[in-house]
């Protein structure tokens, strides 16, 4: 894979699936309206495809290892927005057309593209922050579907951040390391013991997201990008 990529420019689509389960049949059905509907390119990132997307010069972070399947999906879609931008979507069905949204957005000065947030699609954050960020969704955009530029201002905090988070919960993560998918800080395990996992469901994504979007609200688009949210599991 060519490590130069401009994704926006070759309106590549990434869909991920980083862990060791096999998908559903509502899943592999949700694919495979990606496939067939969006008109774009579509780089189905998994184990055994995800090298050929890490960059020489900027090898995953450390912690990567540790993460939770979902954790790891969180962190490689703004790996991916960082050094090749172009679009993302969760594995949700779709009848989209992305292609106008690539244009839309590589037509205009803007930095990313997407679909406006939900009121209650915002991440539960705390305090003041998260106030205005719930009063705000409709300046937000929504965490399951987007187009990013490569190498912005945008994309280089939002790695940033999310580096600076799992720095910090780095020797915590070699302790307790996910032991499902799905695993998160305080989750009951089988035995009815709380996970020891040191990451909270949002914290790696949404907790980081929402609140840079609402930064540079001014330079993102909205356009009715988002997959259907119903039956996808």
């Amino acid at each position: 894979m060519p490590h130069d990529l401009d994704a926006l420019e070759n309106r590549t689509l990434f869909c991920l699936w980083t862990g060791h389960e096999e998908m559903s049949d509502d899943r592999l059905r949700a694919l495979w309206t990606i496939f067939r509907n969006t008109g774009c390119a579509v780089a189905f990132v998994n184990r055994d495809t995800l090298a050929d997307w890490v960059k020489p010069d900027f090898p995953l972070h450390p912690a990567w290892p540790h993460l939770s399947a979902t954790h790891k999906a969180d962190y490689l879609r703004c790996y991916l927005m960082h050094h090749y931008g172009g679009g993302y979507t969760d594995i949700k069905a779709t009848t989209k057309k992305w292609v106008p949204f690539f244009q839309q957005l590589a037509q205009s000065d803007a930095l990313a593209l997407g679909y406006q947030e939900l009121p209650n699609g915002v991440a539960p954050i705390t305090g003041e922050l998260g106030d205005l960020l719930r009063a705000s969704h409709a300046d937000l955009i929504g965490l399951c579907a987007f187009i990013f530029r490569k190498g912005t201002p945008l994309t280089s905090s939002w790695l940033a951040r999310t580096d600076a988070l799992l720095d910090e919960k780095l020797d915590e993560l070699r302790r307790h390391p996910a032991i499902h998918p799905l695993d998160r800080k305080g989750i009951l395990l089988p035995d009815g013991t709380p996970s020891p996992y040191p990451l909270k469901w949002t914290e790696l994504l949404g907790d980081i997201f929402h609140p840079l979007v609402y930064e540079f609200r001014e330079r993102i688009l909205q356009a009715p990008i988002a997959p259907s949210f119903a039956s996808y599991r």
